[in-house]
């Protein structure tokens, strides 16, 4: 600078008031709070993240697939929800929870992996192929819902809790309207007719399976406030998945025309966006049948459930 002239004004770094730093400890609290009261959810949702960060770093996908560990992620996302509901839940009865719901689950994952198990077309295109990752995540699925559902089903049997809650022609529609809109939607790339209808019917009745869980919601605000990570998680594997199919909807969207795929378009974008709805709406009603049930009775279900667990 020239003698006499004015040097400019230099802020002052900012300090860290007493509120921010009250705030940051608040924080950090809650952390160590969650971590120690929850160490099994802890655990499933570090280890998810080292795995998924471990995969990532050792991808090697073709050139037509290099978008597929979306699809694997929505695989593992929804396999990491079902570990949460197994896992997290406090309430031996998991009140709010659909039986219907899981049923659909169960169904749409078997049957994609009647698919997935023989065929490559239906299978990511990457190096996760060759240890049969993406069905090994399905497989998980199922064995955890199976274990739920059993496990459910018996403890509300024996409490005499969520009985009549429910009806089956809810779950019988869903499946006769997925195997109808599977039939007008399927694919015809993999010669293959019953993959490429059992692959469908498995997108439609998975996009419709919050349906039943929906309805229970509506109905009563008794629930385990734990399955909160259940209907995050779920969201994600609902977000992730249609994110994939929509963005190779737009960059093949030529390319499926011009083969005659219309009908396929359709589905997949459609389904997609059913399953978000549906996924997003059940989020929400859960958040506030929560908040409702606290502000009735000045405490969650959460603990609710428990003490009626400990006095059964």
């Amino acid at each position: 600078l020239k003698a006499g002239s004015v040097q400019p004004h230099r802020a002052a770094p900012p300090r860290c008031g007493p509120g921010h730093r009250h705030r940051v400890g608040a924080a950090m609290q809650s952390v160590t709070d969650f971590v120690s009261n929850r160490p099994k959810t802890t655990g499933l949702y570090t280890l998810f993240a080292i795995s998924c960060i471990a995969i990532y770093r050792s991808l090697q996908a073709k050139e037509t697939g290099q978008y597929d560990y979306v699809l694997t992620l929505s695989a593992g996302l929804q396999a990491l929800a079902f570990a949460l509901l197994v896992c997290d839940t406090r309430s031996q009865v998991a009140e709010g929870l659909s039986e219907k719901t899981l049923t659909a689950f169960l169904i749409a994952h078997v049957a994609r992996l009647s698919t997935t198990f023989w065929g490559e077309g239906y299978v990511p295109e990457d190096n996760t192929g060759d240890v049969y990752l993406y069905q090994g995540l399905e497989t998980s699925g199922v064995v955890l819902l199976a274990y739920k559902m059993l496990n459910l089903k018996t403890l509300r049997t024996i409490h005499d809790v969520g009985q009549g809650l429910e009806r089956w022609h809810t779950l019988i529609g869903m499946v006769a309207v997925a195997v109808g809109l599977a039939f007008f939607t399927k694919s015809t790339g993999h010669n293959d007719y019953f993959a490429d209808l059992s692959w469908m019917f498995s997108v439609w009745l998975e996009a419709f399976a919050l349906f039943p869980q929906v309805l229970l919601l509506s109905k009563t605000s008794h629930l385990d406030e734990s399955a909160v990570h259940f209907a995050g998680v779920t969201l994600a594997a609902s977000l992730s998945f249609a994110a994939f199919w929509w963005k190779n909807a737009m960059d093949r969207y030529s390319e499926f025309m011009k083969e005659g795929y219309h009908g396929f378009l359709f589905g997949i974008v459609c389904a997609g966006a059913i399953r978000v709805g549906l996924c997003a709406y059940y989020f929400y009603l859960f958040t506030r049948n929560t908040k409702e049930f606290k502000g009735l009775t000045g405490k969650g279900e959460y603990e609710l459930c428990a003490q009626q667990d400990e006095e059964l």
